[in-house]
């Protein structure tokens, strides 16, 4: 499983200052960013709502924001960034 491997994406390749994300904070960063509440994040990812909560602080925390909406900007103003991960999918691609 990737997550366990501690890969990151750097906000410098998201043309962002501050620390790195985990590739689970990125996928959370994007579903904040769609406008899902912590609640439908956790079951959609299938962890517990605290660990969300968690994960979306520490976004906030790296991004120096104070609020779900400043996260959700960031992400949406380098969404042409060419080396940032796909978000995340609800169905796997069809071959």
């Amino acid at each position: 499983m990737p997550y366990a491997l501690g890969k990151s994406v750097t906000p410098a390749d998201l043309g962002i200052p501050g620390e790195s994300l985990t590739i689970r904070e990125r996928e959370i960063a994007s579903l904040v960013s769609a406008g899902l509440p912590n609640r439908d994040i956790a079951a959609k990812l299938v962890i517990s709502v605290r660990t969300v909560e968690t994960h979306v602080q520490n976004i906030m925390t790296k991004f120096g924001v104070s609020n779900r909406t400043r996260i959700a900007t960031l992400m949406t103003s380098t969404d042409t960034t060419p080396n940032r991960p796909p978000a995340p999918q609800d169905h796997p691609p069809a071959y």
